[in-house]
């Protein structure tokens, strides 16, 4: 089988620090090949040089058998390399269709051929995209899709999907790749950046794994073991801690009644509480409504009716309240919640100083104190580079997720709702998150987990709740969990919205 796209002894130094050394991979034609390994090995770095993003300081990319040096990302468009980033590209306020334009030649140029071309194109992937919707009013999840048209749109035959599940659930990550195995037998070539194994498993012909920017594995998925695959990546893996925190806690989060509408989703008449020390877990299909139960019981949606009350007090669509009230909040999209051109110092303190005066000497930010703060927060919670006055950008998408997740823990928040706070990480790295998350329950917090990953919620919550279209369909304890049950009610299947979702 011959070669569509490779990197031939790629090194790459960002000023004296060398993040690739001497990688080799080579994705085979209508082939898909995983590229896996820790946050900050190197994956982000190999695929921006892959897509024309960046150039090796050492080695070239070969397009077939032709050595190429892409000018930027427009000459890798050209020779028909598609991207879909793990931070998105689109502009939200432009429609799906007005995205594809941009930069584009004249023959899609035009906002009524760049709607058919993108349509043509999802029908041909099986993707449910809506071209004209604008990119703001769609959930993540949506974004990625859409950005995977657009790729087949611009004439891609080799597709770069980075981390393209974060966002998905179960149904939704099955689909995706049906889908991806249909575009490699139809002579698609596509490199997969996962951190998960299954996936591995489930759509990849090779593997190729980079621990520090090495290559320390590289074999047929077929003819390696797991075992071979995580001690190729971490070495080992910690345990997250047991349940042991105590769920007989006061109410800290209420939700009574509430509706609104945000990112393409309603959510109606949504009831839950959330005592000190218990992990709700929140579980759907994507679309239907997890983002604006995530917003609104953070108090960053606006709500049509109802009420979110941390430890009684009110907080719905007034977020400068809910971070006085000690409230933490992990967004879907961390590019929400980082500054990514500021030093990293800016962005380790935002909740600090929304919550309080932490920093402040004479109404002033003591940024010398800040700076302290960030350097410690970098080491505790393994962010790399640990360096507080690197800006957000140079930070991979995983080491930006450990740095967000680590800023709203820290200093034991008394209610954190955390929206897929894992998503993007490695196998150790999200292991030590979920550590943190069972740390601060056990410290008195009340979480509200939302995430599209049902063994996580398997694994750390004590009540799981299921939206669809919505509402709250069903609701049991952890130790109640049935695949059959979760998929049926994820499905819609459950007939009406469950009752006594409260417990008083």
């Amino acid at each position: 089988m011959s070669s569509a796209l490779a990197l031939l002894g790629v090194s790459k130094s960002f000023g004296g620090a060398q993040v690739l050394h001497d990688v080799e991979l080579r994705l085979e034609a209508g082939s898909v090949h995983a590229l896996v390994g820790e946050n900050g090995a190197g994956k982000s770095t190999a695929l921006k040089i892959l897509a024309g993003l960046e150039r090796p300081t050492a080695g070239s990319v070969a397009v077939g058998a032709e050595p190429v040096a892409f000018a930027g990302r427009q000459a890798a468009i050209e020779r028909g390399i598609g991207l879909v980033a793990q931070q998105l590209s689109l502009i939200p306020e432009l429609t799906l269709a007005e995205n594809l334009i941009l930069g584009q030649p004249e023959r899609i140029a035009r906002r009524g051929r760049a709607a058919r071309l993108l349509r043509e194109a999802a029908d041909q992937a099986g993707l449910a995209v809506r071209p004209d919707v604008r990119v703001r009013e769609l959930g993540l999840a949506q974004r990625q899709l859409g950005e995977l048209a657009i790729a087949l749109a611009q004439g891609a035959r080799i597709l770069l999907l980075d981390e393209p599940t974060s966002a998905l659930g179960p149904f939704e990550t099955a689909a995706l790749f049906d889908r991806v195995r249909a575009l490699a037998r139809s002579g698609y070539s596509v490199l997969l950046i996962t951190h998960r194994l299954d996936e591995v498993r489930q759509v990849a012909d090779d593997v190729t794994v980079l621990s520090h920017g090495r290559v320390t594995l590289a074999a047929r998925v077929s003819e390696v073991t797991d075992d071979e695959l995580v001690r190729a990546m971490v070495g080992s893996v910690p345990a997250v801690p047991r349940r042991v925190h105590d769920l007989a806690g006061e109410t800290r989060l209420r939700l009574e009644g509430v509706s609104a509408s945000g990112a393409g989703a309603r959510i109606d008449g949504i009831d839950l509480d959330v005592r000190g020390g218990e992990i709700v877990g929140v579980l759907g299909v994507a679309g239907n409504g997890q983002t604006a139960l995530a917003e609104a019981a953070a108090g960053v949606l606006t709500l049509a009716s109802g009420a979110v009350l941390v430890d009684g007090a009110p907080v719905g669509g007034r977020p400068e309240k809910a971070a006085e009230t000690g409230l933490a909040y992990v967004p879907e999209a961390r590019e929400q919640a980082v500054l990514p051109d500021a030093p990293l110092t800016r962005s380790a303190v935002l909740r600090t100083l929304g919550s309080g005066r932490r920093f402040l000497r004479h109404g002033l930010i003591d940024w010398k104190a800040a700076r302290s703060f960030t350097s410690a927060l970098l080491e505790r919670h393994d962010v790399r580079p640990a360096d507080p006055d690197l800006p957000a950008r140079a930070l991979s998408g995983g080491n930006q997720q450990k740095l967000l997740v680590g800023r709203e823990l820290d200093g034991s928040p008394a209610v954190a709702v955390l929206h897929g706070p894992t998503q993007g990480l490695d196998l150790h790295a999200g292991a030590v998150i979920r550590g943190e998350i069972r740390s601060a329950a056990a410290a008195g917090a009340a979480i509200l987990l939302v995430s599209a990953d049902t063994d996580e919620i398997r694994e750390l919550a004590d009540t799981i709740l299921i939206l669809s279209k919505g509402r709250i369909v069903d609701r049991f304890e952890a130790d109640e969990f049935d695949s059959t049950r979760v998929g049926r009610a994820m499905a819609g299947l459950t007939g009406a919205a469950a009752d006594g979702v409260r417990d008083e």
